[in-house]
């Protein structure tokens, strides 16, 4: 916070416009509050599993996957770490209570989504657990769903790469790089040589039929987000 007052002064003014806002940008508090429940469902398996780490309902969206498939799916894994499974399943119907509350929900229909949201994943593990595939026919494609999901995989798929580009940034001098705007701003040289030296020991990770195209891992900009 004292290297970068102003990032924060405007994260902390996004956070006070509602509580799902509040919410999202305060897991320090929520982890804080949840390490002190006693939880019947805790042992020493179920307390050291890979956990998503801030899984709230703004964390679900659309990606392409590995081979080209389109889903929808959970997302932003920067917060992943090893802790309780409890911990993911709570921060999940919270955020949904918090939006159901938004929304002028009532108590009864947001118990229902809740207990709807819960019931599925024990189904869904006790299916694993009995024996059940984890394959990718289990994934929320174009080809698997219906209603609001599929209508929202239908908008992602209707946007392109090149609409997210001129977004997020602008040609100077016949090259591209970020936009600078609110929330993102330049790095001193140091951090820039930083960013690059750990790019460069990143490169030969990436499997050898993902380096086909040198152009995918040049680095145009580096910017402080």
């Amino acid at each position: 916070m004292a290297a970068e007052p102003g990032a924060f002064r405007r994260k902390f003014r996004k956070m006070a416009a509602t509580p799902f806002a509040f919410y999202r940008g305060s897991a320090a508090l929520f982890y804080a509050d949840v390490h002190a429940l006693d939880d019947p469902f805790l042992d020493e398996r179920t307390s050291r599993i890979w956990i998503h780490g801030d899984l709230h309902a703004e964390n679900f969206g659309t990606y392409m996957s590995s081979n080209g498939v389109l889903v929808f799916n959970v997302n932003d894994f920067d917060e992943a770490y090893v802790g309780p499974f409890t911990w993911d399943l709570r921060r999940l119907v919270a955020s949904l209570a918090l939006l159901g509350r938004a929304k002028a929900l009532s108590d009864a229909v947001i118990t229902r989504l809740v207990e709807a949201c819960v019931g599925a994943y024990a189904d869904r593990i006790r299916e694993l657990a009995e024996g059940g595939d984890a394959s990718s026919s289990d994934l929320l494609t174009l080809a698997t769903t219906s209603g609001v999901v599929h209508a929202f995989l239908q908008q992602a798929r209707r946007s392109t790469r090149v609409g997210l580009l001129d977004e997020l940034t602008v040609v100077e001098g016949h090259d591209r790089r970020f936009a600078r705007g609110d929330g993102i701003s330049p790095v001193d040289e140091a951090t820039r040589a930083g960013v690059l030296a750990a790019f460069e020991r990143y490169v030969p990770t990436v499997p050898p039929d993902r380096r086909t195209r040198p152009v995918s891992l040049t680095v145009k900009d580096v910017v402080l987000r």
